[in-house]
């Protein structure tokens, strides 16, 4: 994965599905990096990660999921 960077993470699965579904609507390409706990579901969290290309402007579109 040395050619994707992080662009969001969070404590709950569902909200980094969102994103993810948002950046992939917008044609950008993901990947959800699940590392939560399989047994203390409260530790961990997802990552979504992008190509190096589409970082900028992922990272936009997630400002705006954020507001």
């Amino acid at each position: 994965m040395s050619n994707w960077k992080k662009v969001f993470s969070s404590s709950q699965l569902a909200v980094a599905s969102m994103v993810s579904g948002i950046l992939m609507e917008k044609q950008i390409q993901t990947n959800v990096l699940n590392k939560i706990d399989s047994s203390y579901v409260f530790l961990g969290e997802v990552e979504v990660y992008v190509s190096a290309a589409d970082y900028e402007n992922a990272l936009l579109i997630v400002k705006e999921f954020q507001v």
